[in-house]
């Protein structure tokens, strides 16, 4: 009988060393996910912020400059705010829809970087369709962000394929 008092250390021991490997995980995990949650946040808006602003410096370009050197101030216009950049960013820690969201958003700033260097700066109704699609691009992009950040939120950490 000397060998049961032993034995229950033995498993409180076991047991409690479990229990705190076990709690360690879930503290690791949720530690990560609101990491991943803040570099996501600070992620999105960057690009968000970058697209309003080549879009905005596109407008500028189209409105102020003369035809003759729109390719090469829609063409600065267009890298000027770190957009492509971001974008590689997202691809690395966003999941796949955000990542297809940016992506679509990306050649919709092209193709309005290529409306740019040819348009005639009073041609409203292409202008105005250029602008509604850009805006549609955006809140698709803003929908699958606030799903990802939901999910997080959730516990639940997606990653791109």
């Amino acid at each position: 009988m000397s060998w049961i008092s032993p034995l229950s250390a033995l498993l409180g021991v076991l047991l409690g060393a479990g229990a705190t490997a076990l709690a360690d995980r879930r503290r690791w995990r949720r530690e990560a996910i609101t990491r991943l949650l803040e570099l996501r946040t600070e992620l999105y808006t960057e690009y968000l912020v970058a697209m309003e602003d080549t879009g905005r410096d596109l407008l500028r370009v189209l409105r102020t400059t003369a035809v003759e050197e729109r390719e090469t101030a829609a063409a600065d216009a267009f890298a000027g705010f770190n957009l492509g950049g971001t974008r590689q960013r997202i691809h690395v820690l966003a999941p796949l829809d955000v990542v297809r969201a940016a992506d679509e958003i990306f050649r919709g700033l092209r193709r309005a970087s290529d409306y740019v260097t040819t348009a005639d700066a009073q041609d409203s109704p292409a202008l105005l369709a250029l602008k509604d699609e850009v805006g549609a691009l955006r809140d698709r992009f803003q929908e699958a962000v606030r799903r990802d950040v939901r999910s997080l939120l959730a516990g639940s950490a997606s990653w791109s394929a």
